[in-house]
């Protein structure tokens, strides 16, 4: 019978990068929020806040970030936004988790329904040029409304679920697809771009697959159902690859990562970053006359009044 190496009780979970047997309790009580406090406190992303927004879209992830943040840091206040993007069968559900999960955890909800409040839904852009690519639409979308609601709310930081399997995915989709300028951008903090506070992601160093065990060891509400958009996404070819040399060899995930951050600040001063002007259509910074959402949205709009006509 394998022993927990923090507390000596039965153990019942493996990490086989860490090489480490460990129970639940000493899973969800020490080990996974002493590592988002390390991973905080080591790359300063709370220095000088008091609120944050925290992104809750529903899912396993944004529970646990949550959750996690709100017993590493019992004296920072949080505030919890979530986008309902108007998927049929999965926003209502996405939603309803977000909101018990708020009121379990006595954390303030701001809840933007895209629907109502602009009049289209993600599943809208199917029409537009822009339809075989849904979740690139959906990240634009939801990047742009989370940093408005977010400078609303006057917070010091934006807090989003990205984890270590997504950061890993992306760092090697930009590197081999010699996009250096979006490899240097896949920092765990970006600083603030007024009106937009900076952005941070306390998960950088968090497996997937151990924020769903500590969401699923508390029993987080969170939705459970994949958004039905998601399928044939590039994002999950490139994790399952990364699943397949992580099994292979464990801890390689880290140590891309790793080897990532080493090699960003020496791409970092021959990579050119776009200048940032103000979009003509929203005012907001854009590093092109007319922002990525608002072109989006522009083209949404011709199709739906091309539908109306």
């Amino acid at each position: 019978m394998a022993r927990c190496r923090l507390c000596g009780s039965e153990a019942e979970h493996y990490l086989p990068y860490a090489r480490l047997w460990i129970c639940s309790r000493c899973f969800v009580e020490r080990f996974f929020p002493n590592r988002i406090r390390r991973t905080v406190e080591a790359y300063k992303m709370l220095e000088g806040s008091e609120k944050v927004a925290v992104a809750v879209s529903g899912g396993k992830d944004s529970a646990a970030l949550l959750h996690s943040l709100k017993e590493a840091f019992p004296t920072l206040r949080l505030i919890a936004i979530h986008l309902n993007l108007g998927i049929q069968g999965y926003s209502e559900e996405a939603q309803r988790s977000v909101e018990e999960l708020c009121r379990s955890l006595n954390v303030e909800l701001e809840v933007y329904d895209l629907k109502a409040e602009e009049g289209f839904t993600i599943g809208d852009f199917k029409a537009t040029r822009y339809g075989r690519k849904l979740c690139a639409v959906c990240g634009v979308v939801k990047r742009r409304r989370l940093a408005k609601i977010a400078g609303r709310l006057g917070v010091d930081a934006l807090a989003t679920g990205h984890n270590l399997d997504d950061t890993v995915e992306s760092l090697l989709a930009a590197f081999t697809g010699g996009d250096f300028q979006q490899l240097v951008r896949l920092k765990p903090v970006l600083p603030a771009q007024p009106p937009f506070p900076k952005k941070i992601k306390p998960f950088h160093r968090t497996p997937e697959r151990e924020a769903l065990l500590y969401a699923e060891i508390l029993g987080l509400p969170f939705n459970r159902r994949r958004c039905p958009h998601v399928s044939g996404s590039r994002s999950l070819r490139g994790k399952s690859l990364l699943d397949l040399w992580e099994a292979e060899e464990p801890g390689f995930k880290y140590r891309l990562l790793a080897a990532f951050e080493r090699l960003i600040p020496l791409l970092e001063p021959s990579v050119a970053q776009p200048e940032y002007t103000y979009c003509r259509v929203c005012g907001l910074p854009s590093s092109q006359p007319l922002c990525a959402d608002c072109k989006r949205i522009e083209a949404l709009k011709r199709v739906l009044n091309r539908g109306q006509n």
